[in-house]
């Protein structure tokens, strides 16, 4: 009994411990299953791109979690994120322009990532209790938030697809913002959580439901 008893104690354990994940997993197979039923694509496209943020304004909010639990949910969310996108983005014809902007945005990106390291990519300082620590090697030579510049050109880039553009605008507009926010919530840092908390937490709700709008009238 003493044995069962433990073992009941580790599992529980493990899913609290992973509570965030498991959730994140219903999300993701409850919206495809759901937009699967309705045949509505926007209503998939739409509901599984931002959840990542959330993650993130959570996470650098609040600040109760896991550090490794964190990193692994944001970057499980951000790959249905991009996913979604390159999805919907690359049934439109091929735009040479828009592909190079794509391209430059995300080479930034992929460089600032390689600069910070993986977990000072995911807030490792303000999340994970990482020492803070100047990072001046290029891109961060030029500026201080490459990611973010890397992140708007790229999602920008999608908008000079004049076909993308037509039909899905509002998915790359809704990216934008948020990263913009993201932005916002680094300049104000942790000292400022409660600036972040309120600021956050009203940008995340116009945006989900601009988003479920926008599902909405994608899908009418």
């Amino acid at each position: 009994m003493a044995a069962l008893s433990e073992r009941s104690s580790s599992f529980r354990a493990v899913v609290r411990r992973n509570s965030s994940t498991l959730a994140c997993a219903v999300l993701v197979l409850a919206v495809v299953l759901g937009a699967a039923l309705e045949r509505s694509l926007p209503l998939a496209i739409y509901l599984l791109s931002f959840w990542h943020y959330v993650l993130y304004w959570l996470a650098f909010a609040f600040g109760r979690v896991a550090f490794d639990v964190f990193k692994r949910d944001a970057v499980a969310m951000k790959t249905v994120s991009v996913a979604a996108l390159a999805f919907v983005y690359l049934r439109a014809p091929i735009d040479p322009v828009s592909l190079a902007v794509i391209a430059g945005g995300i080479l930034l990106n992929v460089r600032a990532a390689a600069a910070l390291g993986l977990d000072r990519t995911y807030y490792g300082h303000e999340v994970g209790g990482l020492p803070p620590r100047r990072i001046t090697a290029f891109p961060y030579s030029l500026t201080s938030h490459p990611m973010i510049l890397g992140n708007v050109a790229a999602f920008g880039g999608t908008l000079i697809n004049g076909s993308f553009r037509e039909q899905w605008w509002p998915l790359a507009v809704l990216h934008i913002v948020l990263n913009l926010g993201l932005l916002a919530m680094e300049l104000a840092g942790p000292r400022r959580r409660r600036t972040v908390r309120i600021g956050g937490g009203l940008v995340l709700a116009l945006v989900l439901a601009g988003a479920l709008l926008a599902a909405v009238a994608g899908s009418a």
